[in-house]
């Protein structure tokens, strides 16, 4: 599948032929979408997602503001994390888990969450990305060590598979 990645800086857009290209073409070290015209950090890829004759109010219509890999030993099967907002201008309040499959030389790569099912963490990999999320400013250490100890907080950030 290719994305197209829109800039807010400089109002160009680029492609990105698959999500690997994404992944290592068009983000930064903190995961954030980057222009390919101008390299600035504010790329973002539009996205509308759903079934619309099935369930219209389930469509999600969105914008992908970066992209995270979680580590994992496994070169054929990759789980990432797309870092997802509401408007073009906003900040990041969702996470939308998939992954890829590179299958093998005769086959073809495969991305999405996959057929009926959600990837799958291991408790490191879990960690790296709570990790990630930290560096790229999308929660931060006194949030999270608030809902560790229990205190109720209601969290900015939504997550969906």
């Amino acid at each position: 599948m290719a994305y197209q990645i829109q800039c807010q800086e400089c109002g160009k857009d680029t492609w990105a032929g698959n999500i690997v290209d994404v992944l290592e073409a068009h983000t930064d070290g903190s995961g954030r979408l980057l222009c390919a015209a101008c390299g600035a950090p504010s790329g973002y890829i539009h996205q509308i997602t759903g079934l619309w004759e099935k369930e219209p109010e389930a469509i999600w219509h969105g914008y992908i503001k970066g992209v995270l890999r979680i580590g994992t030993d496994s070169s054929t099967y990759v789980p990432y994390v797309f870092l997802t907002a509401d408007s073009v201008t906003g900040e990041v309040s969702g996470l939308r888990f998939s992954y890829y499959c590179n299958p093998g030389p005769n086959r073809r790569r495969t991305d999405g969450p996959g057929p009926g099912s959600a990837p799958r963490l291991a408790p490191g990999e879990l960690f790296q990305l709570v990790e990630k999320l930290g560096t790229c400013g999308v929660i931060n250490g006194r949030d999270l060590a608030g809902r560790v100890s229990g205190a109720p907080e209601e969290s900015p950030v939504h997550v969906t598979v």
